[in-house]
């Protein structure tokens, strides 16, 4: 038997249930893979709770934006050895 990965399918469902399955397992509703807008949130009444949700906000927008620059500088070092250039 070969070891299946994540992405893979196996061979005995079709891929549109596949498909489906895999934006369950997600959360994705159809009407969003369709490209149609999902729902806005209600505000809350509470000002506290806003600022709160917005802090919690910024910092998972902070440590993406670390995230994507480590992996820009892994990838300009890799590039750089790559090619034999030591002088970007």
């Amino acid at each position: 038997m070969v070891p299946t990965k994540p992405w893979s399918r196996p061979a005995a469902v079709p891929l549109r249930e596949w498909a489906l399955r895999d934006r369950e397992r997600r959360g994705i509703t159809a009407a969003v893979a369709k490209g149609a807008q999902p729902r806005k949130a209600v505000p809350s009444a509470d000002p506290d709770e806003r600022v709160w949700r917005l802090e919690a906000r910024g910092a998972k927008l902070e440590a993406s934006e670390r995230k994507l620059a480590t992996e820009r500088d892994i990838l300009r070092e890799a590039a750089k050895y790559l090619a034999g250039e030591t002088n970007w």
